[in-house]
């Protein structure tokens, strides 16, 4: 196996490792509790502003930007004719981690090669959303 070309290729793979962690927080944060409350006892002056709340509320600065570059990078990926087979080889090797690069392009199916180039466009694609990439592209 070939060394990554670029120190940051790990840490965008443990980016795109994370993504679903990150989307499922990020959803987490701006859904609201719709748990009344049963307790019988007046909750005080106070005006709730629960709504208001749940928009508000973000994740940490540099898990936001990672949220945004996967994203991103996702929805260009769509784009693409090919783009929902490109997403199964990510979702096998990165988010599911339950297959190899060869073992996916099996899966889909395509070539090891065709599945290798895929994989290493989408972490490319994510490391420029995220401003790693800035002026080698």
């Amino acid at each position: 196996m070939s060394k990554p070309r670029y120190d940051w290729w790990p840490y965008v793979k443990g980016m795109i490792r994370r993504w679903p962690k990150l989307k499922e927080k990020h959803s987490d944060l701006h859904s609201q509790s719709v748990v009344a409350s049963l307790s019988g006892m007046p909750s005080g002056t106070s005006v709730s502003r629960s709504t208001e709340n749940v928009a508000l509320r973000e994740l940490p600065t540099t898990e936001q930007r990672e949220f945004e570059a996967v994203r991103k990078a996702i929805e260009t990926t769509e784009r693409y004719a090919n783009g929902l087979d490109r997403l199964r080889i990510i979702n096998l090797v990165l988010w599911k981690q339950t297959h190899t690069i060869e073992g996916a392009a099996l899966m889909v199916p395509c070539s090891c090669r065709t599945a290798r180039r895929w994989h290493s466009e989408f972490i490319r694609t994510v490391a420029a959303y995220y401003g790693l990439m800035d002026g080698e592209r």
